[in-house]
């Protein structure tokens, strides 16, 4: 998810680690506002006498997606016992990238006996800590994993200090302080690992790291510690060893967007076979009150950010322009501090400025339904949640193409350059005077992308290696 991730506790800290966080704050208790997947085709029947999971079959093409589809799995053939192997899918006109084997729906024949449930251990870490990106879309991996056929989940903490986290599923506390335990995966060592995971099929990481193995699966949600490490803490660069210890080990890297796949790939040297993408859900927006909205920003015309303040989301560019905004428009931002707090308070000055560090929910849904526009100026982003979002209570965006925002609404919305300042501030502007309408089939579009097919397609993914 992001350069410079605040959530991301030292690998000595007890404290869960979330780097990398992309995602608008969530909230339970007052949260910092935010957290998609399109349904993928259905799997076909199985062959009979194969008793292993299909390969994964190519998702429908999403509408402005110019990626080739993935993978599509070839036919079964009677009697073989053995998983067939992908088959590239016929390229798409003007990708130049090439086809990744993507999750298929869940289909009878995997190796479990009947009966029997694959145990998937997830690291749910990061919901001991703030109600960080990683944490928002944790919690609802889990809760839409439990209500899965034959998938038992199981959480395992990699801290000694916290609560159990409510999440509805047993959990188990690692007996390996985290600092040893990425000092071992760094060094490809895994005899300790049942006591940090517990007996389980498959291991998800879903926060860069896990033990290095060919069971284990782990989210990258960005390469923002390979790419920018200047924007990262010490604790968040030091992942990158144990991350390429795993990845040289067999693991499957979980992708959200098909431009962190491409950089996978040719940054990470992980083969195309075992980057799964699996784009995040989008979480319904909860019922709120436009007028709550502009009361809470003390505006009747607002731009509206969500999301930590990161030198990477670039918020200080709105602060900057704040002077030619019109008299009744002004700024709020939403949000937990980041490492560009100071830089966007000097900007900001004492202008129509609002900055509010936690909100619940509601007042979340509120100011998303309520601004004139929602502003993403990011220059690098995993995923790109807030905008999703905003579009989806009807609320247009100015966004940079960053992260899945080009594949998932390219061709409905106008994104501009990630390094081009001018030309996002200028249509700022414009948005702001006429405030553009959504298009109801981005609404719908985004409506589709639930946390129960992002789910589906992970549980096609865990069956596929446990194969």
């Amino acid at each position: 998810m992001s350069p410079e991730p605040n959530d991301n506790p030292a690998p000595h800290a007890t404290t869960p680690t979330t780097p990398n966080d992309n995602t608008t704050p969530h909230a339970t208790t007052p949260a910092t506002p935010n957290d998609n997947t399109t349904p993928h085709a259905a799997a076909a029947p199985a062959t009979p006498g194969n008793n292993t999971a299909p390969r994964a079959a190519a998702a429908p093409a999403t509408p402005g997606n110019n990626t080739a589809p993935r993978a599509a799995a070839a036919p079964a053939t009677p009697g073989n016992n053995t998983a067939p192997r992908a088959a590239a899918a016929p390229a798409t006109p003007g990708d130049n990238t090439a086809p990744r084997a993507a999750a298929a729906p869940a289909t009878p024949g995997d190796n479990t006996a009947p009966g029997d449930k694959l145990r998937v251990g997830i690291d749910i870490t990061a919901l001991v800590g703030p109600p960080s990106g990683i944490h928002q879309s944790t919690r609802a991996l889990v809760n839409a994993l439990s209500g899965i056929d034959r998938i038992d989940v199981r959480g395992w903490l990699l801290t000694f200090r916290g609560g159990r986290p409510d999440t509805g599923v047993p959990v188990r506390r690692s007996r390996v302080p985290a600092r040893v335990a990425h000092q071992l995966w760094q060094r490809n060592v895994c005899n300790l690992d049942r006591l940090i995971v517990g007996s389980v099929d498959i291991v998800h990481g879903t926060n860069f790291t896990a033990p290095p193995t060919e069971r284990s699966v782990i989210t990258v949600h960005d390469l923002s510690l390979v790419h920018n490490p200047q924007w990262c803490r010490p604790e968040v660069v030091a992942m990158v060893k144990p991350l390429h210890a795993a990845v040289d080990a067999g693991a499957t890297v979980h992708v959200t967007s098909s431009a962190v796949a491409d950089e996978v790939h040719n940054r990470l040297g992980v083969p195309e076979d075992r980057v799964a993408l699996v784009p995040h859900g989008v979480g319904p927006i909860v019922a709120g009150d436009p007028e709550t909205g502009r009361r809470l920003a003390g505006f009747d015309r607002y731009v509206l950010v969500l999301g930590t303040v990161e030198h990477r989301k670039n918020v200080a560019l709105i602060a900057d322009s704040l002077s030619s905004f019109p008299n009744d428009a002004g700024l709020v931002v939403a949000g937990p501090p980041g490492n560009a707090e100071s830089t966007l308070r000097a900007a900001a000055a004492d202008r129509k400025f609002v900055r509010l560090t936690a909100v619940t929910e509601a007042q979340k849904a509120a100011l998303l339904r309520g601004a004139t526009v929602l502003a993403f100026p990011s220059r690098y982003e995993g995923f790109g949640l807030p905008p999703l979002e905003a579009l989806s209570v009807g609320t247009p965006v100015v966004t940079t193409a960053v992260g899945a925002l080009p594949e998932l609404i390219g061709d409905q919305v106008t994104l501009t350059p990630c390094n081009n300042d001018a030309a996002f501030t200028e249509q700022l502007h414009a948005a702001i005077s006429t405030p553009p309408m959504v298009p109801p089939e981005i609404q719908a579009r985004i409506e589709a992308m639930t946390w129960q097919a992002a789910a589906q397609q992970m549980a096609t993914v865990y069956r596929r290696i446990k194969t």
